[in-house]
């Protein structure tokens, strides 16, 4: 498989159509940036599986949502159809599921709507239990209306990221652990999505507390088995879950307190992938480095929610953002240090789950820039220079996880993490869940109920058209 992949890419070289270079191409960045098809916000979202895609584009018109998928060796199209939404600025967000795709096979897919075909990308379905994923955090893809040139040079950076990582991996997913954006407007979003790059990989993203002081991200996101009913869930998005290999991905909306909708879906979720040897949660709230002291006192609440959940379930790795500073846990369970780790980690059947933060891409921060401390659950922390872009690439195995940290402005690594487990268990104990976990998700219940309405009364006062029981119960 990965020889006729590489006779496709050799043949793309040649004759110049590598999307790696689409902008170059247009004969610029700043060029391809004025196009229609850099502002239409193409996104190809996970299915529930690898035999699904799920997919979403802005269009000014309202009409017929469209993606034609060609299986590349065949030579065979099937066309999907799907739905468009209003979106608050007035544009049209299409939306549609694709589903039939075989395993380990190269497809193209174009995305029509009304006034509007997009270009041709191309990806590749995953075979057996081994890829190679890219997570990302806080990318910071920011509108300033004091800087017209800010929410350009964002997306440019973030697509020379993702340039040099797919050259050093066949990378088809990307993990984006929230803050996506800066105020959570739509031009943001088509600025995250604009590299031509980006286009020919799943994106998985989790929603930040950045992406929540807007409301267009519900309108960008097409997600798999999205929790759409709770007791509290929040207007943007609610947690989902896909398979891809050997791995469960769990992307949590940890900007919602409710517990006890977390834990219904985590259990929810498991229970229908009972199966899948690896679980991996993807959330943007940091909730062990302690790096930034004044935010203690909120990720000691977030510590009682989560921690306990991560536990009972059995998460092995949980990828986050928020802190913009770059740190791995100890191996935790129940909020205990179970295994020391340190820099370069190997950890084999590991006594409970890893926490990872990663740096921001657009916003990232060095360690004169606050008033630092370290938690005592920390393994590893990187000492980051000033402006200095981090990203990782996950490789992915039947028996192992690595995760490969690096510079972007070297191109070199400068740690990793290795976990490996001979079994599904692996080490995590089996033991009841934590007494008082079942009082924190309820009492976060209720207090997430409050917060939605305030949340509603400050869209009202933003002076959004904004429906109380969409906001405050999420009904839609």
């Amino acid at each position: 498989m990965k020889k006729t992949i590489s006779i496709i890419l050799a043949l793309t070289l040649v004759f110049g159509f590598s999307f790696s270079s689409f902008a170059a191409e247009k004969q610029n960045w700043d060029a391809y940036w004025e196009t229609e098809e850099a502002q239409a916000g193409v996104t190809m979202f996970p299915g529930s599986d690898e035999t699904g895609r799920n997919f979403s584009w802005y269009s000014e018109k309202e009409g017929k949502s469209k993606v034609i998928i060609t299986d590349v060796e065949a030579g065979t199209e099937n066309t999907f159809t799907g739905t468009a939404v209003k979106t608050y600025s007035g544009d049209y967000a299409n939306k549609v599921s694709v589903t039939g795709l075989e395993k380990g096979k190269t497809y193209t897919y174009k995305c029509i709507s009304e006034g509007y075909t997009s270009e041709e990308y191309t990806f590749t379905t995953s075979e057996g239990n081994e890829f190679s994923a890219m997570y990302v955090t806080d990318v910071h893809v920011s509108y300033n209306e004091e800087d017209e040139n800010g929410l350009k040079n964002n997306a440019e950076l973030f697509g020379k990221v993702i340039d040099q990582a797919e050259g050093k991996r066949e990378i088809d997913l990307l993990l984006s652990s929230g803050d996506q954006a800066s105020m959570g407007l739509e031009c943001e979003y088509k600025g995250f999505t604009s590299s031509p790059a980006i286009r020919t990989m799943t994106v998985a993203t989790a929603l930040g507390n950045h992406d929540r002081k807007g409301v267009d991200y519900s309108t960008f996101k097409n997600m798999p088995n999205e929790q759409t009913k709770g007791i509290c869930t929040t207007y943007n998005t609610g947690d989902y879950w896909f398979v891809k290999g050997d791995v469960l991905f769990l992307v949590l909306e940890s900007n919602n307190g409710s517990g006890v909708d977390h834990h219904n879906f985590l259990k929810s979720a498991i229970n229908a992938n009972k199966d899948v040897k690896w679980r991996v949660a993807v959330m943007h709230h940091d909730l062990y480095s302690g790096r930034i002291i004044h935010r203690e006192s909120e990720n000691d609440l977030l510590r009682l929610l989560w921690g306990p959940m991560q536990s009972e379930f059995g998460i092995d790795l949980v990828l986050t953002g928020h802190s913009h500073y770059y740190t791995v846990s100890h191996v935790l369970y129940n909020g205990k240090v179970t295994q020391k780790t340190g820099a370069n980690a190997v950890l084999n059947n590991p006594e409970g789950t890893v926490y990872m933060v990663s740096g921001s891409i657009n916003r990232p921060r060095n360690d004169k820039s606050d008033d630092l401390g370290l938690n005592d659950t920390v393994g590893y922390y990187y000492e980051q220079q000033e402006n200095q872009v981090l990203y990782n690439i996950i490789d992915f195995s039947e028996d192992s996880i690595k995760v490969s940290s690096y510079s972007y402005d070297t191109g070199e690594v400068f740690n990793t993490l290795t976990i490996t487990k001979d079994s599904q268990q692996g080490g995590h104990p089996q033991k009841l869940p934590l007494f008082y976990s079942f009082i924190v998700n309820f009492l976060g219940t209720v207090y997430q109920f409050f917060n939605n309405i305030n949340v509603y009364t400050r869209l009202k006062d933003e002076g959004l058209d904004v429906n109380f029981f969409e906001i405050v119960f999420s009904r839609k």
